[in-house]
């Protein structure tokens, strides 16, 4: 596990070299800024989903295809690929430090305007889930394009889909029935929800829907990187 710490640790001086960190801070800090002159609206805590939901699925979905890209373009990954770097550790480290960086930004907003009067460690694992996830969907989608626009241009119905339909279900617009088992990240909102609100919510589905649907989604990004991303390099 050594090269793997050693691997993570040099990913977050890159995300502070190239000013990642302080981009997410500021984000977080207008979110937050947002939520405290809210603060005495009616729904406040669905906002905050829809806040906290968006900030570490940005962060974890298009910084961490901005940073794949970036070695792909420069030809950094050809000499990754040749080194004694495991593949595996390159994208977990990757995908690990955006996500705790998501996470972080999300606890932000949340003690901002709550204290501790939340759940924080089932808000926590759904933050983390959801960074995980997006980051993992993100390096999937940039296998199949050469160039950052084209990936963004691709992304956004995926995008919209992967936040916007739980949204949709979570505030009862369209009541999706078993469909929204089948979302992604809809047991991570589910952790989120009751996190915020103490909502109660399904165990026998939230929690082995949250680990199939991480590890599933990291499995696909490591499939497809390895058979297109490494070969582009």
């Amino acid at each position: 596990m050594k090269p793997f710490f050693k691997q993570l640790i040099w990913e977050f001086k890159l995300l502070q070299k190239n000013s990642i960190i302080n981009v997410s801070l500021a984000v977080t800090f207008i979110y937050g800024l947002l939520l405290f002159f809210l603060r005495d609206m009616e729904n406040l805590e669905g906002l905050m989903v829809v806040i906290i939901l968006n900030d570490p699925t940005v962060i974890g979905y298009f910084f961490v295809a901005l940073a794949i890209y970036t070695e792909m373009k420069y030809d950094i990954l050809a000499a990754i690929f040749v080194s004694p770097l495991k593949v595996h550790h390159y994208l977990l480290a990757k995908i690990i430090a955006l996500s705790l960086i998501g996470t972080v930004c999300a606890l932000i907003l949340a003690f901002s305007i709550l204290g501790f009067s939340f759940n924080i460690f089932a808000f926590t694992i759904g933050c983390m889930a959801i960074c995980i996830i997006s980051a993992s969907l993100a390096i999937f989608m940039l296998s199949y394009t050469d160039e950052f626009l084209k990936f963004a241009m691709r992304s956004v119905p995926v995008f919209l889909a992967l936040v916007a339909l739980p949204l949709i279900d979570y505030f009862q617009l369209i009541d999706m029935g078993w469909l929204a088992y089948i979302l992604p990240i809809q047991s991570s909102i589910d952790l989120i929800d009751y996190g915020i609100r103490g909502t109660a919510f399904e165990w026998w589905y939230v929690l082995p829907a949250t680990v199939l649907f991480v590890g599933g989604s990291y499995q696909l990004a490591y499939y497809r990187f390895t058979k297109a991303i490494s070969l582009k390099s």
